[in-house]
């Protein structure tokens, strides 16, 4: 065995791994102090969530969800406005940033959506089954580049068929 040039570090000295890149996206600073979660799952396929019905508060902003865990995709049916007789129903995407596999059997998923240009303000969600599937998000905004968070939503019950296929 022979020793790599340059290979030992001095008392005190961080190794070159030791620091986290200051490049990382401020969302993923605000998603790990928000949630606090770790990648990977040994899940794979899709899964479709609708709002379950008689779920207490408001009427929810967001109709479908599909998760696409191969692409680490979500799409979104959600409402854009709502006026007293009818909603204007649009897309949002979202990006797969974590799957944390649970004792229950199920992941916690975690995305976020993508803003569109301009934006100030995204949304981080987690889904997770506890008994029944829950959604929960947050609002953050970006003031400069520092994220604060804005509002966190109540968590709310959705129905949800997996996949597998793929």
């Amino acid at each position: 065995m022979h020793a790599i040039r340059g290979s030992r570090r001095r008392a005190g000295q961080p190794t070159q791994h030791a620091i986290p890149s200051m490049k990382s996206k401020p969302i993923r600073f605000a998603l790990n102090a928000f949630l606090a979660v770790t990648a990977g799952s040994a899940f794979a396929g899709t899964i479709t969530c609708v709002p379950a019905p008689g779920g207490t508060g408001p009427a929810p902003w967001i109709r479908k969800i599909a998760i696409d865990e191969h692409s680490r995709t979500v799409n979104m049916d959600i409402v854009r406005h709502r006026t007293k007789d009818t909603d204007t129903m649009g897309k949002m995407r979202a990006e797969l940033l974590g799957m944390e596999e649970t004792q229950g059997g199920e992941p916690a998923y975690v995305f976020n959506a993508i803003p569109a240009a301009g934006d100030e303000a995204t949304n981080l969600f987690r889904l997770f089954k506890a008994g029944e599937w829950r959604l929960i998000s947050a609002g953050v905004v970006f003031i400069g580049k520092v994220p604060t968070l804005r509002a966190i939503e109540p968590g709310r019950v959705f129905d949800c068929k997996r996949s597998d296929l793929g």
